[in-house]
């Protein structure tokens, strides 16, 4: 019996002990767990995109060249690219920094510095687009009521024959005018747009009888007895133009086009401070964005696309003979004039480009090293 009792006692215990190993067991790892959640990953996990060391590389893809490396500790300069076409080749450019606060131009591929500023000025004066003479090609084209300030390019090309105004150009005279209000000169120096005032009892002022002359003898009235020059646009190709004007009432703004459309504006359209709600096209169709409504795409007047965001500014907005497959780049997607949308994420620098027949945008992509250099693919998207 003392065995029985002996033996069922020894069982007790060791069950006992057994549980309360187990829960000291539990409370340990209870204890050691959160601590283990607070440790880094092992490295075998250690696979994401937040890794500088294992992250995923971007590898070239069809579509894209090669066409320079930054060495270590070289870097883009901010957004100061191009990507431009001219008879029928294209052309980039772009400017890079180090850590000796050094800058270079890299040009089709050639290096020049290094400079102790950014060469910012070089680079813009690259870019193939009608600017005036001064070399701004910022210039927003308003042209100042009443000819309180005078146009710096009209000045120069501006010559009073026997009391009589003229613009001499290439060896022409073209005119006469009471007043010349502004002048665009193509790059190649062969071609121009102007505004001008022809009659009317302040002709001499600035106001008057608006037209838009250039070397080609086209001259076409924007503007009636009583009229201001507002707005002086030329197409990329310089092939047209528009010239905006201010009517006798003041209440609206006219824009007319070299090839005489027409699209009527409020005044305060002119004046908005957006330097690029209005522009013309090479066929000479008047291209806007009204303030009002920002997602509209108006030609001449009339609504000619739609897209699902405000369209900031004409400078990301490429416009193809289709109005309605024109594109408009914002945070990383494509907007089409139809209302469609397309991701384009993880580029730099988007730029739209026509080269021949092929619309197409352009976009630089880093493919990096293990050697820490950083080879440069120049890459395209065909529209």
């Amino acid at each position: 019996m003392k065995q029985i009792i002996l033996m069922c006692f020894l069982m007790y215990a060791v069950n006992t002990e057994a549980q309360l190993l187990k829960k000291i067991k539990e409370k340990a790892q209870q204890a050691v767990e959160p601590k283990k959640a607070n440790e880094p990953q092992p490295a075998a996990n250690n696979n994401d995109e937040g890794s500088s060391k294992t992250k995923v590389k971007w590898v070239p893809v069809p579509g894209c060249e090669k066409v320079f490396t930054l060495a270590a500790g070289e870097t883009f300069f901010y957004d100061e690219t191009k990507v431009t076409a001219s008879n029928g080749k294209l052309s980039y450019a772009f400017i890079i920094s180090n850590k000796k606060y050094e800058y270079f131009l890299i040009e089709d591929g050639t290096r020049s510095g290094p400079f102790k500023e950014p060469p910012v000025s070089q680079l813009r004066a690259m870019v193939q687009k009608p600017e005036n003479e001064t070399g701004d090609n910022n210039d927003d084209g308003r042209i100042e009521l009443g000819g309180n300030k005078k146009d710096p390019v009209a000045m120069q090309y501006s010559k009073t024959i026997s009391n009589k105004l003229y613009i001499v150009f290439n060896g022409k005279n073209y005119g006469p005018y009471d007043f010349v209000a502004k002048m665009v000169v193509s790059p190649d120096k062969k071609k121009f747009w102007a505004a001008v005032v022809s009659g009317g009892a302040v002709a001499y002022m600035g106001m008057g009888k608006t037209f838009l002359v250039n070397e080609a003898a086209v001259k076409q009235t924007a503007g009636d007895d009583a009229s201001f020059p507002a707005k002086l646009m030329v197409s990329n190709t310089f092939s047209a133009a528009a010239l905006t004007i201010l009517d006798n009432s003041g209440q609206k703004s006219i824009t007319v086009s070299s090839t005489g459309k027409k699209q009527e504006g409020n005044v305060n359209e002119v004046y908005t401070g957006n330097k690029s709600s209005t522009t013309v096209a090479d066929n000479g169709d008047i291209i806007s964005i009204p303030s009002q409504s920002p997602t509209q795409l108006m030609v001449n007047g009339t609504e000619a696309a739609s897209f699902k965001v405000p369209v900031t500014s004409l400078s990301r907005l490429f416009i193809l003979p289709d109005y309605k497959k024109s594109v408009f780049y914002q945070s990383g997607k494509l907007y089409r004039g139809d209302g469609s949308e397309e991701s384009l994420t993880g580029v730099v620098f988007p730029k739209f480009v026509k080269l021949g027949n092929e619309y197409a945008v352009y976009y630089y992509k880093i493919a990096e090293q293990d050697n820490g250099d950083k080879d440069v693919y120049l890459c395209k998207k065909i529209l």
